[in-house]
């Protein structure tokens, strides 16, 4: 007479099968959860410099501070409602301006000391996890050192 249950081999093989797809799935999600981070912080940094560009139609000359903090008490409550420091990776945004011009920073997950220093065109999308150290600049509108937006 058998017993019902599952014999030790069949226990196994199910559990070496989720063992595979978890091992399958650990990258997919942990590059997934990075793209995520990457694309917040590009929509703050886009909100930021859209409220620069409201406060430069306004008064005719961009914010000259380089501190992001001063920055945000220009900005906000009139021009954005929204207002990140940071971006996604904790690491603070930079900023840099003159009279007609702003540039908005972040060293990606990194954070790179000094990433307002980019005039470089734009690349294809991050596909790694090393590809997030990436620096990201938005100046005067657009985003002239990111990934394309597809």
């Amino acid at each position: 007479m058998r017993k019902k249950g599952f014999s030790l081999i069949e226990l196994m093989i199910v559990v070496a099968i989720i063992a595979i797809l978890a091992m399958i799935m650990t990258p997919n999600l942990l590059t997934a959860i990075q793209k995520a981070k990457l694309k917040s912080t590009m929509e703050d940094m886009r909100n930021i410099g859209m409220a620069v560009d409201n406060y430069m139609t306004d008064w005719g000359i961009a914010v000259s501070t380089s501190s992001i903090a001063t920055l945000r008490s220009f900005l906000q409550p009139f021009y954005t409602k929204k207002f990140a420091e940071t971006d996604q990776w904790n690491h603070p945004f930079s900023y840099q301006a003159t009279q007609d011009d702003y540039s908005v920073c972040s060293g990606g997950k990194d954070g790179s000391s000094n990433p307002c220093n980019h005039t470089m065109e734009l690349y294809d999308p991050p596909t790694s996890k090393n590809d997030f150290n990436r620096d990201l600049v938005y100046s005067n509108g657009a985003f002239t050192y990111a990934p394309k937006q597809h």
